[in-house]
């Protein structure tokens, strides 16, 4: 080091140093060997005391500079012109995509969400390893003074600790106080599984719960319902698991999707709570599970219902857990995400998501419960209308609730003492029904306390039995005196208020209402003016099940059913009146409002002369062009529900035309007699055509995915109007699939399918890259995400776009063009394992797929393809 220096000395000391005025009070010092200059300047400056300043750190956006002979050593520069040349020599040399670069943008960005909200934003600095911020930390005390270092390690990025570098996973959970968050979580959630089955002894009657846990079942999809595979829910929370380890570049969303009854409430929090204790004991590695409950009164968005689930940890809050969440430590698990904004009909899904996924950035992991009807018509719809490409990078992943199978059941059953018999002899419907873990666990409790033998209820479907035994509860309740047989309200009386009071919660779009439109609803449903005309009736109904006090916000009483399952049959009791007394307006006022569940699909359907429902639906219309697009698609997807249903019911197809439908699952008519059907304006997500001959189905303006018939049926003559470039399959059983546009066309028209869009028969072959594009393009669609994650290659690096080898030697061109078009823009991706590239869309592939968009972009890439 000495000789250096002295080198060093040896080379300056022929040098001159002259100070130089730039205009301001920092004056430029500049070194000088005969006609060569060097300055010193904005690395050095000089005050007009004499006191020089030497550059030493940048502290947040602004550069700091040691003071020599000055009384304060530290020193910010006023010169801009001095601040911005610094600021190109120094900053310009770090790469957006350097690594170093990158950790320090994160690293500040994520003590905004902790820094003290009243103290200055975090102060950056370089050191020997790395880089350090100093900052503010809010706690309860006040504002903790911190000084933390920070670099890119042998293993990724770190954090200094007392005994050295650690993960920086690590430094956000001593941010956090981990143990302590854990432990709050679990109190929380345990408070919820007692106050869950309290809520089943009082309002319902049941007993402690003897029967032993049951994990529920999934299986689990791709977003477009491909490679299906069965899991306990232990082994989908172990995927979850997975997916937060690595970088995978894009945020998992799992939608858990299942009936009211089937258990996923129970399953979430089940799966949240021993992952708390579990953190809390062991204190690992492990990431914690947050339960976010969506249900009930309507909340502002999903900041609102993630802050209220963390507001007992006393030191985590939305912004907090977005970093966490993005850093793999915590995964959220939202609880009723359909019932989030009230509903479908005023919400857009992905506009209640986005913000968290722009947070998250192509991180982290969230677990999202809603009914299948919601995931496929709100979500979905919402996702590909999208007219620009949605900015997050999501993969999505369809985990559907199984029900119980009857070995299930009997097992379960026997816990309660309920011998197998009795399950057999019941009707194939209800044994079907007991597959939902709430409908099993009624049936014990009313075997177990003697109320199924009632002989009033014996031609009573089992979801009959169950209601009059709620009913029944509740009108004891309103009686003038313990031991009086009669009561305040009547057991019908008492079903008509309830019928109205899910009326109410649906228009009003949240599943709560006040203790007053409580008795708004009894008012009505007595037909009289004033509810005092009842004497003591409004008192009374105080003491009605549901009727609590939110603990959390101290608001005034409101009422809600004890399970989602009475408010769907009750709500398809008020359709049904409704149906019955010609009030078609009601009617299609109600199916425009929210989607509806099969408990009040099928409610509507067995209460209802099919005749008067063929017509009512028959004259349903989608709502004008100003209604919003999640209203038009929530009656669509009613509809369709509702066609399908009345179709089962009948095994025929109906003679008046099915207008407007949105079929979510699939509809299939292998056993349903078809004589001249039409589907008008309808989407239909997989059609499997009726067996022999003989039959007609028309489609007009009706678009089908995926069509399915039998290998033997040479003859489809019948199917008219098929668009075959809206199909991605094909399959002709038992295992012949088409994925491919002339492949399904040739084998349409050989069994003679009227096909509407098939090109004009010429000698001219379609080039392979022009059908391979279409192929691509329209899988992209299904696909529904904005990224794809390839290899260096610009190969696929996930199974599940196998579609984009239909064509292997068409698919690098592909992309190759969507790029110099500027449809599509890679990014280097930094993960584990080989170097990955992360292929953004510019624009939404369905409008790419558009050959005659006015779009400059997207002309200029058709161009191309079919030069």
């Amino acid at each position: 080091m000495l000789a250096i220096s002295d080198i060093i000395a040896a080379c300056l000391s022929n040098a001159q140093l002259t100070i130089r005025n730039g205009g301001s009070q920092e004056l430029r010092p500049v070194v000088t060997w005969g006609d060569t200059e060097i300055s010193l300047w904005p690395f050095m400056y000089v005050r007009p005391d004499d006191s020089w300043c030497v550059y030493a750190r940048y502290t947040g956006n602004h550069p700091e500079y040691l003071a020599f002979g000055a009384a304060n050593y530290r020193t910010r520069p006023c010169d801009r012109e001095l601040v911005a040349s610094l600021d190109m020599l120094l900053r310009a040399k770090r790469e957006p995509d350097d690594p170093r670069e990158l950790f320090r943008a994160e690293v500040e960005n994520d003590l905004k969400a902790f820094v003290d909200v009243i103290g200055t934003p975090p102060q950056y600095f370089d050191h020997s390893q790395g880089f350090g911020y100093e900052w503010g930390k809010s706690v309860s005390e006040g504002t903790q003074l911190r000084r933390d270092y920070f670099r890119v390690g042998p293993d990724g990025p770190e954090w200094q600790d007392e005994q050295g570098w650690v993960p920086y996973r690590s430094y956000l959970r001593t941010l956090t106080n981990w143990p302590i968050v854990a432990s709050r979580l679990r109190h929380k959630l345990e408070e919820m599984e007692r106050h869950l089955a309290q809520e089943e002894t009082e309002q319902l009657g049941w007993q402690p719960d003897i029967g032993s846990h049951r994990e529920a079942h999934v299986e689990v999809t791709e977003y477009d319902g491909g490679n299906p595979r069965k899991k306990s829910f232990s082994q989908l929370i172990d995927d979850v698991d997975a997916d937060l380890g690595v970088e995978t570049g894009q945020t998992q969303v799992f939608f858990v999707n299942g009936e009211a009854g089937i258990g996923k409430t129970r399953a979430m929090v089940k799966a949240a709570l021993n992952r708390a204790r579990e953190v809390e004991q062991v204190q690992g590695d492990k990431p914690l599970f947050l339960y976010v409950k969506s249900t009930g009164r309507v909340l502002d968005d999903l900041d609102a219902a993630v802050n209220n689930a963390v507001a007992l940890t006393q030191n985590l809050t939305a912004e907090r857990v977005k970093v966490l969440c993005g850093k793999g430590l915590i995964a959220l698990l939202i609880d009723g995400f359909d019932e989030l904004l009230g509903g479908a009909a005023y919400s857009d899904a992905i506009d209640s998501l986005q913000d968290w996924l722009n947070a998250l950035g192509g991180r982290g992991v969230l677990v999202v419960s809603a009914r299948s009807s919601y995931y496929m018509n709100q979500y979905r719809s919402s996702v590909q209308r999208a007219s620009k490409a949605i900015s997050a990078s999501v993969r999505h992943s369809i985990a559907q609730v199984l029900r119980w199978n009857p070995a299930e059941i009997v097992s379960f059953l026997g816990d309660y003492g309920v011998p197998a018999a009795r399950f057999e002899r019941l009707p194939a419907g209800d044994r079907e029904l007991l597959g939902l873990p709430f409908f099993a666990r009624a049936f014990a409790e009313m075997c177990r306390s003697g109320t199924y033998e009632k002989p009033d209820a014996e031609d009573h479907s089992f979801t009959e039995r169950l209601l009059n035994h709620y009913l029944a509860r509740e009108e004891r309740k309103l009686a003038y005196q313990t031991d009086s047989e009669s009561g305040l309200l009547n057991r019908d009386e008492l079903r008509r208020t309830f019928e109205h009071v899910a009326e109410i919660m649906v228009d009003g779009r949240e599943r709560e209402i006040d203790s007053s439109d409580l008795e708004f609803a009894a008012a009505t449903a007595l037909d009289i003016d004033d509810l005092d005309d009842r004497d003591g009736l409004r008192e009374r109904l105080q003491v009605l099940c549901g009727l609590a006090t939110d603990s959390a916000t101290r608001g005034p009483t409101r009422f809600r059913f004890q399970h989602e399952v009475f408010f769907d049959n009750f709500l398809a009791g008020i359709v049904a009146r409704h149906l019955r007394a010609g009030r078609h307006a009601a009617f299609q006022r109600l199916l425009s409002r929210s989607e509806w569940r099969t408990g009040t699909v099928s409610g509507v359907v067995a209460a209802v002369d099919t005749g008067l429902l063929v017509d009512a639906l028959a004259d349903v219309r989608l709502p004008a062009v100003q209604t919003s697009a999640a209203s038009r698609d929530t009656v669509a997807t009613n509809l369709g529900a509702m066609w399908a249903e009345v179709i089962h019911k009948a095994a025929k197809m109906p003679d008046r035309p099915i207008a407007g439908a949105t079929f979510a699952g699939p509809l299939d008519l292998s056993h349903i007699k078809v004589g001249d059907a039409c589907l008008i304006d309808c989407l239909l997500e997989s059609l499997t055509l009726p067996a022999g001959s003989g039959w007609k189905l028309q489609l007009d303006r009706t678009r089908v995915k995926k069509i399915t018939a039998g290998a033997e049926q040479a003859d489809l003559s019948g199917l008219q109007g098929v668009r075959h470039g809206d199909l991605v399959e094909l399959l002709f059983r038992p295992s012949r699939f088409f994925y491919r546009r002339p492949e399904i066309l040739e084998s349409l028209q050989m069994r003679g399918v009227g096909i509407v869009d098939a090109p004009e028969k010429s000698g001219a072959v379609v080039p392979a890259r022009v059908e391979a594009a279409r192929h691509y393009l329209k899988n992209l669609v299904e696909y529904a995400s904005s990224t794809l994650i390839l290899k260096d290659n610009y190969q696929p690096d996930d199974h599940r776009l196998k579609w984009t080898q239909e064509y292997p030697d068409e698919w690098k061109p592909f992309v190759d063009r969507l790029t110099k078009a500027k449809l599509a823009r890679p990014e280097k991706f930094s993960a584990r394992g080989s170097r990955k590239i992360k292929l953004r869309l510019q624009f939404g592939a369905a409008n790419i797929l558009d050959e005659y968009s006015d779009v400059r972009q997207i002309q200029e890439f058709w161009t191309a393809v079919k030069d």
